[in-house]
């Protein structure tokens, strides 16, 4: 199961120290998984990384790792006020229309060639997709087809099986030429 949300550390390092993190990270990243303080943090499918240090700490450096992770994809008509908490706004629709046309585009060019799509790309193709038809209003009599297409999809890429991919990515292209000319 993948995590979500947003891992932060801080540390605060001498020279050597700051070597040795950084070699410890690389380790982490390799071996896919981060060592914390409440235990070990799975690195899979996360969505970025981002590494600052600062100089000027009395005798080093101060360092901040940040790993995000994609939140959970949401059931059709769900409301993310349900979740825990219940501060977190979906994104913007344009958002995450824009972030699925560039994961839609490099499995397309993944096919195309003959080979498997991106894991990390299709993972998160399929996360938006679910998401997308959270939104009301927005193409609501497509997405049960459009789910149905997702579900092959999914399956295809659990069996890495390249002409089930292809014939599902053509239906999810499909649906979508067709919702466009209704709601684009």
């Amino acid at each position: 199961m993948a995590t979500s949300g947003k891992y932060k550390a801080e540390a605060a390092l001498d020279r050597e120290g700051l070597s040795a993190w950084l070699r410890g990270l690389a380790d982490a990243l390799d071996a896919g998984e981060l060592a914390t303080d409440t235990g070990p943090l799975a690195l899979e499918g996360f969505k970025g990384l981002k590494i600052s240090f600062k100089a000027g700490w009395p005798q080093g450096y101060a360092a901040k790792l940040s790993v995000k992770f994609p939140r959970p994809a949401l059931a059709p008509g769900e409301d993310p006020a349900d979740e825990e908490g219940g501060e977190e706004a979906m994104p913007k629709y344009s958002s995450l229309k824009k972030h699925m046309k560039y994961t839609f585009k490099a499995i397309g060019q993944a096919l195309a060639a003959g080979q498997l799509p991106p894991l990390q790309e299709a993972r998160s193709f399929l996360a938006d997709s679910r998401l997308m038809c959270a939104y009301s209003g927005k193409g609501d009599e497509y997405y049960a087809h459009y789910l149905d297409a997702v579900q092959a999809f999914e399956q295809a890429l659990e069996q890495s099986d390249l002409e089930a991919l292809g014939l599902a990515y053509g239906e999810l292209a499909r649906l979508k030429r067709e919702c466009h000319s209704r709601h684009a």
